[in-house]
């Protein structure tokens, strides 16, 4: 690009700014995605065109900005720099910038590996998926085959069943949680009795993540292991209370409403609530609408259902006394900083009950609605397109388990390559697999 200039020389302040701005979006990709009001849209105009676009400003300039800017970059103890500084060699078309950043995710610091697998895992360069198959070996670092497994994954290539065994029966915990999360995206390739032993697993990540996979391969034992553990306070009860919320029947709704009883699992509750899509469960979020730690996730919670919208006399103004902190006692999770939670509007109950009192004679009990809408196959990869990001997640693996794999949308991945993704799955029609997971699971 410096060819056509009198002075072909880089514009080094030009650079610098450049590398910045984008090392400031990268920062923010995780307030943009974890946001409780920015729709997809808004985020790749707001977030990703940016930060594409100085990635590639990066990129293709002349040899000595990698030189001199990205190389050095990538030895640096700051996440954000190192971050961009990957993405931009691998988006290079020079060879020594891969050379480079896989040395580095290879040999480097673990803490670097870390942030260099997360620029790893949104790379779209060519050939690089043949390059991190390679760091599946049996002599590499598991940390190594971890990072390599989750870019494989978010790049949507698979590793082929033979790798994908080994990994699940490896023994490095961080190799075995990688293997489950890319045998949720490829079931066909993952042995069901391997992701079947991750449900017994020591680590609640571990179990987590092979409830997830073991019902995107339809494992009715799975579906056991899920219910049995809905109140657990660790990550395998909050993902068993949300999928319970996804496919349960009637008795596992009723069970959930339960849990808003034990302080310590009310939050999580409440969230799981909001995608059930069940009139009870709505019913069960007005008690709670003003509360002054959880008011704004039970009114969340009940317009995800609902569709209601929370404006004019519905909505609340936040009043200082909306954000005390809650008892040690109540929430040990309840964050002492803001969060997405802290920017969600609350709503008044009187006028919520009056709107409600009116809105549910048209809603059947057992009927499961989405936003107000008749639960369906376009209904919920709609939604995948519209709702806000931070609701967006459960609804991806709502639509892998009910697919059975054969759609997926990785919600950390580019938001063009989602949309793709998402559209792809419009012609799925749904059928017997939008009734209750119990209904149809049978391996």
């Amino acid at each position: 690009m410096w060819a056509f200039r009198p002075d072909p020389s880089p514009r080094w302040d030009l650079l610098e700014e450049a590398f910045d701005e984008a090392r400031y979006q990268w920062q923010q990709r995780a307030f943009f995605f974890q946001s409780a009001s920015l729709l997809p849209g808004q985020v790749a105009e707001l977030h990703e065109e940016r930060l594409r676009a100085f990635v590639d400003m990066l990129a293709h300039g002349s040899s000595r900005v990698a030189e001199r800017l990205l190389l050095p970059s990538l030895q640096e103890d700051d996440r954000e720099r190192v971050g961009v500084a990957a993405m931009a060699l691998l988006a290079s078309e020079a060879p020594q910038g891969l050379t480079a950043v896989l040395k580095e995710l290879r040999e480097g610091a673990p803490e670097r590996q870390v942030w260099v697998a997360e620029a790893v895992s949104l790379s779209e360069r060519p050939g690089l998926a043949s390059a991190l198959v390679s760091l599946l070996g049996p002599k590499e670092p598991p940390e190594v085959q971890a990072a390599a497994l989750e870019s494989l994954r978010l790049q949507g290539q698979p590793p082929g069943g033979d790798l994908l065994t080994r990994a699940l029966a490896h023994p490095a915990p961080v190799v075995r949680l990688a293997a489950l999360r890319a045998a949720r995206r490829w079931p066909q390739d993952a042995e069901t009795g391997l992701v079947r032993q991750g449900v017994a697993s020591g680590a609640p990540e571990l179990r987590a993540a092979a409830l997830e996979a073991g019902l995107v391969q339809a494992q009715r034992p799975v579906w056991g292991a899920c219910q049995a553990a809905a109140e657990a306070p660790d990550a395998m009860g909050r993902t068993a209370r949300l999928l319970l919320a996804l496919g349960g029947e009637d008795e596992d709704i009723s069970r959930l409403v339960k849990r808003l009883d034990t302080p310590a699992l009310r939050a999580d509750v409440l969230w799981a609530l909001g995608f059930s899509g069940r009139p009870a469960a709505a019913e069960a979020c007005i008690p709670w609408l003003e509360d002054p730690v959880l008011g704004g996730r039970a009114a969340e919670a009940f317009c995800a259902i609902t569709g209601l919208v929370l404006k004019d006399d519905l909505l609340r103004e936040r009043e200082a006394e909306d954000d005390p902190l809650s008892p040690l006692e109540e929430d040990l999770r309840t964050p002492l900083t803001p969060g997405p939670d802290d920017a969600l509007p609350l709503a008044r109950t009187a006028a919520v009950e009056r709107w409600w009192s009116e809105a549910r004679k048209h809603l059947r009990p057992e009927s499961r609605v989405l936003g107000g809408r008749l639960f369906t196959a376009t209904s919920l990869v709609e939604a995948l397109e519209t709702l806000p990001m931070r609701r967006r997640p459960p609804l991806a693996l709502e639509l892998a388990i009910r697919t059975g794999g054969q759609y997926a949308v990785e919600h950390h991945g580019w938001l063009h390559v989602q949309r793709r993704q998402a559209a792809e799955a419009r012609g799925w029609s749904g059928g017997a697999s939008l009734r209750p997971f119990a209904t149809w699971m049978s391996r």
